[in-house]
């Protein structure tokens, strides 16, 4: 009989998690055409430019990131990345506010329709008249869980690996750059800036991000099951859709502003954003993150694996769904 359910809530989620496929991939495709214009070509220009001009080739960097972009730096990974790399470039994907809100409304949008979307639509009582315990729907909607999301993380790592295919080697062509240096300086000063005469390839592979999305899969897991919690003690899809929402975007804003702001910065790690951290994985293989670096004063204290701590939250919430949804009393149909 689980089974059968289980069929029942994949056919219900079919067409969403279509969509949510395709978008994940077509735009996975794209960030890699971006990454090749940007590692590529904008960003050897610059650097050619700066040693023109004897500046630090960082200058650029730090002065898109001043001020107002500092809250971009810090969506997209913070200074650790180097843009001049393509993988870490790719890494930025990851943490794009697209994936990130595809992520949420995925993982919020589910966990609010198993238990409260059911009673919403006056559909609990007949899906409770079969032969069924409670416990089996949880069970249910965690062995969904345990479908879709790597179906979506999977169908993210497709579009890069076709991006990859699709736009060929990344060639660095200085022919450009030369030209419009020869306009400006005399032959002698293009020359000293010793810019290469043959294009150049870079190494690029999506290989690395493919054990990276565990950690894109742990969050979704973790958002779906607080949720669910939430939904569990719920009569309304949308006011938990509502609740679940907001929970993720104060988390999400305090993750940030932790990051600009030091005063709050021990916020950071109670908020389920803190421990996704896909950059790292996918750039140093590193799978922990050190409490200490928000409440020790940057010391070390304790680290903790950040894929096993989402996890964690997620199962806490399908437990708690799970006690209080063979407890309460099922309401009469809104």
């Amino acid at each position: 009989m689980t089974l059968i359910l289980v069929r029942k809530l994949l056919r219900d989620a079919r067409p969403a998690l279509i969509a949510v496929c395709l978008i994940l991939f077509l735009f996975a495709s794209l960030w890699v055409k971006i990454t090749q214009r940007v590692t590529a070509e904008i960003t050897p220009f610059f650097n050619v430019v700066a040693k023109a001009a004897r500046l630090d080739p960082k200058l650029f960097e730090q002065v898109l990131f001043r001020g107002p972009g500092k809250v971009s730096q810090a969506v997209l990974g913070g200074a650790d990345l180097q843009f001049e790399r393509p993988n870490d470039f790719l890494a930025v994907a990851m943490l794009h506010p697209v994936v990130l809100t595809l992520a949420c409304i995925w993982a919020v949008g589910r966990g609010a329709g198993a238990v409260a979307g059911e009673i919403d639509r006056g559909t609990m009582e007949l899906l409770l008249s079969q032969p069924i315990p409670r416990h089996r729907l949880i069970l249910a909607h965690l062995v969904v869980d345990c479908v879709t999301i790597p179906v979506l993380c999977l169908s993210f790592w497709a579009g890069t690996e076709f991006g990859l295919w699709a736009v060929g080697p990344f060639k660095v062509d200085y022919t450009t750059v030369r030209d419009v240096m020869s306009e400006r300086l005399p032959p002698l000063a293009v020359e000293s800036l010793e810019i290469p005469k043959t294009p150049t390839e870079m190494e690029v592979s999506g290989r690395p991000e493919f054990p990276a999305l565990a950690n894109l899969a742990a969050l979704m897991f973790a958002l779906s099951g607080l949720t669910l919690a939430l939904s569990a003690a719920g009569r309304s899809r949308w006011r938990v859709t509502g609740f679940g929402v907001l929970i993720a975007v104060v988390m999400f804003v305090a993750n940030v502003l932790g990051q600009l702001w030091d005063a709050v910065a021990f916020l950071r790690p109670l908020t389920v954003f803190y421990y996704y951290q896909p950059q790292r994985i996918m750039l140093r293989s590193e799978w922990t993150a050190d409490l200490g670096a928000v409440w020790n004063g940057g010391g070390p204290l304790l680290s903790v694996p950040v894929v096993g701590v989402l996890l964690a939250v997620g199962a806490a919430g399908y437990l708690v769904a799970l006690r209080v949804f063979t407890r309460r009393d099922l309401p009469a149909p809104l």
